[in-house]
């Protein structure tokens, strides 16, 4: 009896490895309806871009001092989020040197290979090489798994090129000419929520980020009227 129990229950768990690839790029496809209209937010949304372009250069300057050091990072419209850090200095040092080297013209501390854009890449990819792969297999009649198996090890081949991409042209913006650094304080309530969250954010600080872009700056003029 137990002998027919692991037969069985090995039948299953080869049937999911079968089925695990085909699961991945159904998924994959449904990033489809998500991940662009994502992209095509943060591309219209210059300081969230400048935010995300300093986090990255922040965490370089920190991992250049201290090698083997990991951390996380993620931007929102004030500024930026770093996890795993020691202490509030540490962060505040780091960040405004990235911020005056990237004014100096060192845009490549804008882009990361370990950016959450990889996989978001990858997803992309994998989507676009699932469809392409039905099509082919089944116009010309080749085998549509091997075509996805043969995807999905292209879109892990391909993510982290594609992801540099979009970090260059879309999700990242290195001019921080209208941009200053602010001040550097405790992860709040954002980062709080559960034990995970409390955990995390034990470690993690916020960098505000403060944007003086002229062109968004507000005049009052004599008569009380606003204009840009």
């Amino acid at each position: 009896m137990l002998f027919v129990l692991f037969l069985f229950v090995a039948l299953l768990f080869v049937v999911f490895l079968l089925l695990l690839p085909v699961l991945y790029s159904l998924q994959a496809v449904g990033s489809l309806f998500v991940y662009p209209r994502q992209l095509k937010n943060m591309f219209g949304n210059k300081t969230l871009r400048r935010n995300h372009a300093l986090e990255h250069a922040t965490i370089v300057v920190m991992m250049e001092r201290e090698p083997g050091r990991r951390f996380n990072g993620f931007s929102d419209d004030d500024g930026f989020f770093v996890q795993g850090v020691r202490s509030k200095e540490e962060v505040d040092s780091a960040a405004r040197e990235a911020a005056r080297r990237l004014k100096a013209g060192e845009k490549k501390l804008a882009v990361h290979r370990n950016c959450g854009t990889t996989i978001v890449a990858a997803n992309l990819l994998a989507a676009v090489f699932f469809l392409v792969a039905l099509g082919v297999g089944l116009y010309l009649g080749w085998s549509v798994y091997l075509l996805i198996l043969g995807g999905i090890a292209l879109s892990l081949i391909l993510r982290v090129p594609l992801s540099l991409l979009l970090q260059r042209f879309v999700t990242t913006d290195a001019d921080l000419t209208n941009a200053e650094v602010g001040w550097v304080e405790p992860a709040g309530a954002e980062m709080r929520g559960g034990l995970l969250g409390a955990l995390l954010a034990a470690s993690s600080v916020r960098v505000r980020v403060f944007h003086t872009d002229p062109e968004a700056v507000e005049v009052l003029r004599g008569d009380g009227a606003v204009v840009k």
